[in-house]
């Protein structure tokens, strides 16, 4: 596995997620989890914060399929969905490498899998989404519904739809997402 560490240095870009022009002029998308908070960075300064729910359980990080938890680590927008369920939808690179090598180790996927997740992020692609450690992760509104004023995703990212549309018109794809505990 010490060879995924070289590739991913070799191919700094796409490991970021991004495919079209140099990180530095990208907008970041920061995550607090435990303060409840998102960031939007432009040019390493803060543009606009947003108040965020997360999945049940925030004080962990997202193991596998159906455990309700947000991801912690660094990812980046892998997709952008103009309607969803829940007003708009941006997915996440989840799983990313550092996901799919704990995964691989624990005996949760398959070397395939790990390989396809591995090139998948490398390539600044969708990862699979159907494998044991899920996926379709993301950022989303509430989709009309009322705020709730209590976590209740299935493990992505809520803001409000006012927000979740201000995002959708400044992030594309490729932009960092970096979500910390």
């Amino acid at each position: 596995m010490a060879s995924v560490a070289a590739i991913a240095v070799a191919v700094p870009w796409a490991y970021a997620g991004e495919r079209r022009r140099p990180m530095s002029t990208l907008p970041v998308i920061e995550v607090w989890k435990a303060k409840h908070e998102m960031w939007l960075k432009q040019d390493g300064r803060i543009s606009r914060r947003f108040r965020i729910y997360l999945g049940r359980q925030i004080e962990a990080t997202k193991e596998h399929q159906g455990d309700g938890r947000t991801p912690v680590g660094k990812y980046y927008v892998a997709e952008k969905r103009a309607k969803s369920s829940f007003r708009r939808f941006l997915g996440i690179s989840y799983p990313n490498i550092d996901d799919a090598e704990r995964a691989f180790a624990e005996r949760l996927i398959t070397a395939d899998q790990w390989a396809d997740i591995l090139f998948a992020n490398l390539r600044g692609q969708v990862p699979p989404w159907q494998t044991p450690l899920g996926g379709r992760v993301g950022i989303h509104g509430h989709g009309g519904r009322d705020d709730f004023g209590f976590d209740w995703t299935k493990g992505c990212i809520a803001v409000s739809d006012d927000d979740i549309d201000y995002l959708y018109a400044r992030v594309p794809v490729g932009a960092p997402v970096i979500i910390h505990d």
